[in-house]
């Protein structure tokens, strides 16, 4: 969940804007964000690979 991510500290120059940006997305639509390599595309439709971003 968004607030689960939050717990975490992610630096400005890596992970940190993505996971702030996948946050704003689940929360203001209440889909589903999912970080991970575009090599993985298919898994992370399929919700079998990458960060997934969900509320609960």
């Amino acid at each position: 969940t968004p607030e689960e991510m939050e717990l975490h500290d992610f630096e400005e120059g890596s992970m940190g804007p993505k996971v702030e940006a996948a946050c704003d997305f689940v929360r203001r639509s209440g889909g589903r964000a999912v970080i991970g390599a575009l090599s993985d595309l298919e898994g992370m439709v399929a919700g079998t690979t990458g960060t997934q971003f969900v509320l609960e």
